[in-house]
């Protein structure tokens, strides 16, 4: 954890951040990360921030909130049904709502489905945490280079976007020393990643693979009954396509979404060599 812990450091003095968040989806990289980082720091109270997007598996959820209770970490939980404007003004992003007016997302709608379900999230909590027009908030995410082949010599330690910095102390974390640090602190593996590695905190469908609805059936039938009902308004909106295959016009290209899509980009990497 010696990389970590200066990747971080280096952070810190540089930008002086007033206040620190770790982003925790319910994945194994995230855990780690986190609790790393809420041990470590504690003198700097940092906190820990869940993104509810409004489709995904609600056990992901309840394992993050009783991570949290187990460890007595401060956790704040940003729900995309309650996203507003800069002003205040109330503007839901609703799963539901989108791809009944659009269709299911492919590859291509990726970045649009981050940006409405996570990334907006992201700014809210900037937002209200920022007091000064020069402060600067560091938010702490679990991206290691061995996710994906196309953030190897391409992501960040540590990058800044506004007031938001953006700060990926276990990039070059192995997935030996991930379970390696999961072991010895006795950390506890998300059951639904474990039983569908992933971590299924976001079920948007932008990487849908054949066959994936069918696994989630099989250990969460009640998700999967939701997506199977929200098909059969999609298709009488009009829009062809499923869940799993999307007739979404921009489907054509692939795109990239941001930093909390870890495990999308390793589709994104799939999808661009079909």
């Amino acid at each position: 954890m010696t990389e970590a812990k200066r990747i971080i450091d280096e952070a810190i003095e540089k930008y002086s951040p007033t206040k620190i968040f770790c982003l925790f989806s319910g994945g194994n990289d995230s855990q780690v990360v986190t609790h790393s980082v809420m041990e470590a720091y504690k003198h700097l109270s940092p906190e820990v921030v869940h993104i509810d997007t409004g489709i995904g598996i609600p056990e992901t959820q309840q394992f993050v909130i009783d991570t949290c209770e187990k460890y007595n970490w401060p956790l704040k939980i940003y729900r995309a049904s309650e996203n507003t404007k800069a002003d205040g003004t109330p503007d839901p992003m609703i799963y539901d709502d989108i791809v009944i007016a659009n269709g299911f997302p492919g590859p291509g709608a990726h970045r649009i489905m981050y940006s409405k379900l996570k990334q907006r999230q992201v700014r809210r909590l900037v937002r209200e945490n920022k007091k000064n027009w020069k402060d600067r908030i560091l938010l702490i995410s679990g991206v290691r280079q061995q996710e994906s082949k196309r953030r190897m010599g391409t992501t960040e330690e540590c990058f800044r976007d506004g007031a938001q910095v953006w700060v990926a102390p276990m990039l070059y974390m192995s997935s030996t020393d991930q379970s390696s640090y999961m072991s010895e602190n006795n950390l506890t593996v998300n059951p639904v990643k474990a039983k569908l590695c992933m971590s299924g905190e976001c079920l948007c469908g932008a990487f849908a693979h054949e066959g994936e609805l069918k696994e989630i059936k099989f250990w969460y039938p009640e998700v999967a009954e939701r997506i199977e009902r929200l098909q059969e308004k999609v298709k009488a909106a009009g829009h062809g396509g499923s869940w799993e295959k999307s007739k979404w016009k921009a489907k054509a290209k692939v795109s990239k979404a941001g930093p909390l899509c870890t495990t999308c980009d390793a589709r994104y990497d799939a999808a661009i060599m079909v």
